[in-house]
């Protein structure tokens, strides 16, 4: 972000702008003191009274009266009583369309003038074209950017060449950033001039699946199992009718202090949305496996589901005549295809900007429930080019792909965009085609799915992906610090808070001792129970907690908890503020890792005395660093004494079942003011953690 902000300067300064010097101290310096100021006033979507910049120039309400090519647009915001707020100090980016485009828009909606739309119609409009944000071109990376825009929806962004061979930014697939007008800077913002006025859909992700003739064999089948009502949903309304009536009492921005944390703003959720993510198969991939109706689709789940759910085939409910039967061979099919989450963007699929992941020695890596019952997708992005295979894209998603030293599954390729005249981004999710058909199979089952899997806490819980408030905040460690929120009873499906019980997500910042950069922590006299992932076959599995054990002295007052599987507890309290190097834990002196990764005798030693002790140490190929890149001090998660894997439990689970983990508070001193870190959790078959036999051991990526 730094050198975006030195961008703008000399944007700024170019133009005639005079920057006051202020803003020369140090980048991270600024950042806390804007996290501080968080405390004490209420921050929000608007921006506060002051502004990152102090310029001499126009605010962006007179550049917009100014000039009559936008006289327009002007007029709108102006409708919609936005143009105080632009008069204030802040950081906006407008994506500002020309008469020429408004006068356009107007025609294709058959309005004679700006005088035909509502006041309501203005307001949709003016927001859709600001974000609270300020993005230069440089800024802008291929896919959905970090910020919505003020309606709170998704802005897309595709790096193109012009009919000059100029290199430009189209904008929701169909607007162009005037490469000769681009990052026109104001005094509260920049400016971007485009040449289409930008629109959101209002559809639902069915509805908008049904107007893209090219997957019509994919959506109808949708709507002839009555999945696309399922995806009908969009809000939350009697958690919005709460939220209302409590936001300015007992709902209102709080200031958290715990352990050694500087006390930081957190907020409730503001809405409860539905989200829905579809992976949807184009006709022309079904024709030439023969697939060309419905039925063709139909018989091809018989094919594949037949051996997983051979109980069910005799029964009615499997029939061609009963396809929105929850035993449906078809039904189920499509359930496979479709998260029950927003993902937001393709850039989201996975960790946004690969934070704190090494790219060099895994592809980062994600886990999603989908509409199937107990089944998980799970979704890489390629970046190790010795595992791509005779197919595999470097930078590409893919789906259900295990391409690696010992498995060649290629999985599912993910396209990065469907064709620009199809919208793919609904009011309640997102579509994308996929390059064949996903399966819930035997090799699926058996193979790609046979190892450990690894989920931040903020992907176990599909309300904190769809409610972007995974990842927020423009750039890791950057001058646009995100937001903190806390979940109040209810808001997260599958979690039961007891007592006084408090469950906070923090926004992800660099250096912390976190998985990506962000962290759950359980606070108050906890007392938290909630759905672990579904596994995808019965047997024995380890359960890992992925965390920073800490004392007051370190940072966070983290204390004693008890875990229940189940609802029966598991072993000894855990004592989450104890670092593994200690004498207790370790038992001798503390290697650096680094030091014996490559000497397979003394890894083995290492591993082992840590598994004796039921501890891991972090993941090799997790880091945190000083400016969130391994370009900043670099550290590996595996050489640090306060990274590691505790295994709470290891037991017998039952797919296809319900099960339940529950963290409580047991710390006997001062037990208000202990917090339990949810970092990231694991799930380990016992073929990955019961590996035995000379110098054979799991994995330590």
């Amino acid at each position: 972000m730094k050198s975006s902000i030195q961008r703008h300067i000399k944007s700024l300064k170019s133009k005639g702008y005079r920057v006051k010097s202020k803003l020369s101290f140090y980048i991270p310096l600024y950042t806390l003191l804007f996290t501080l100021s968080c405390t004490f006033s209420s921050c929000s979507d608007e921006p506060d009274a002051e502004s990152y910049y102090t310029f001499t120039g126009k605010m962006m309400s007179q550049y917009l009266q100014d000039n009559e090519n936008f006289s327009q647009f002007a007029t709108i915001v102006e409708r919609a009583g936005l143009m105080d707020q632009l008069s204030a100090y802040g950081h906006y980016t407008c994506f500002l369309p020309n008469n020429d485009a408004v006068n356009a828009y107007l025609r294709k909606y058959n309005y004679s003038s700006i005088d035909d739309l509502s006041d309501s119609q203005c307001d949709t409009i003016a927001r859709t074209h600001l974000l609270p944000e300020m993005y230069s071109v440089s800024d802008m990376a291929d896919g959905m950017l970090a910020t919505q825009n003020m309606i709170k929806r998704n802005v897309q962004v595709e790096h193109k060449t012009d009919a000059n061979n100029n290199s430009v930014v189209v904008v929701n697939s169909n607007s162009t950033i005037s490469f000769e007008l681009q990052d026109d800077s104001v005094e509260n913002g920049i400016i971007q001039q485009i040449d289409v006025v930008l629109e959101n859909s209002t559809k639902t992700v069915g509805s908008l699946l049904l107007q893209n003739d090219e997957v019509s064999i994919f959506a109808n089948a949708i709507h002839e199992t009555g999945l696309d009502e399922r995806m009908d949903s969009v809000e939350d309304r009697q958690y919005a009718e709460m939220y209302e009536k409590y936001k300015n009492s007992k709902w209102d921005v709080q200031s958290i202090q715990t352990g050694a944390r500087n006390a930081e703003a957190v907020y409730y959720p503001e809405k409860r949305l539905y989200g829905f993510t579809a992976f949807v198969v184009p006709d022309v991939v079904l024709k030439r496996k023969g697939i060309n109706d419905v039925k063709g689709l139909y018989d091809e789940a018989v094919k594949i589901y037949s051996s997983i759910y051979p109980e069910d085939v005799n029964k009615e409910g499997w029939k061609f005549e009963h396809l929105t039967d929850s035993i449906n061979p078809l039904k189920r099919l499509l359930q496979y295809h479709i998260l029950d989450r927003n993902v937001q963007g393709y850039n989201f699929l996975t960790v946004r900007e690969d934070a704190g992941i090494d790219i060099d020695i895994v592809n980062p890596t994600e886990w999603y429930t989908t509409m199937l019952p107990y089944t998980m997708l799970k979704v890489e992005k390629l970046t190790v080019s010795k595992w791509a295979g005779p197919t595999g894209i470097v930078g590409d998603r893919y789906l259900n792909r295990r391409y690696d030293d010992t498995h060649n599954t290629n999985g599912v390729h993910v396209l990065p965009t469907v064709p620009e005249k199809y919208d793919n981004n609904a009011v309640n999710g997102i579509y994308f085609y996929v390059d064949d058909i996903l399966k819930f199979d035997e090799n699926t089952r058996d193979n790609v799915d046979n190892c450990r899997i690894r989920m931040d806490f903020s992907t176990i819980f599909p309300e904190i992906m769809t409610n972007n408030m995974r990842m927020n905040g423009q750039n890791i460690g950057g001058s646009n610090v995100g937001k903190n929120y806390q979940f109040p009873q209810g808001y997260l499906n599958g979690v039961i808070l007891r007592g006084d019980s408090r469950l906070t997500y923090w926004y992800p910042r660099s250096g912390y001792y976190s998985m990506n950069g962000d962290e759950m922590d359980a606070q108050e006299v906890f007392d938290i129970t909630f759905n672990i992932p579904p596994v995808p076959f019965s047997g024995e599995w380890q359960i890992r907690l992925g965390f920073a054990p800490m004392s007051k002295a370190d940072g966070a007052e983290r204390g004693q908890v008890q875990i229940y599987f189940d609802g029966k507890a598991t072993g000894i309290p855990l004592n989450m503020a104890e670092p593994i190097d200690l004498p207790s834990v370790y038992g001798s002196s503390f290697p650096d890792y680094l030091n014996i990764r490559e000497d397979n005798d003394k890894r083995q030693e290492d591993f082992k005395i840590l598994k004796n002790k039921g501890y891991y140490r972090g993941p090799h190929s997790v880091f945190n660093s000083s400016d969130g890149t391994k370009a900043g001090k670099y550290n590996t998660f595996s050489q640090m004494s306060h990274t590691v894997r505790k295994v709470l439990c290891t037991v017998n689970i039952e797919a296809g079942k319900t099960h339940t983990l529950r963290i409580k508070n047991v710390s006997t001193v001062l037990a208000k003011k202990k917090e339990a870190m949810l970092d990231y959790l694991e799930l380990v078959p016992k073929s990955v953690y019961g590996v035995s036999g000379s110098g054979a051991s799991e994995d330590d990526l």
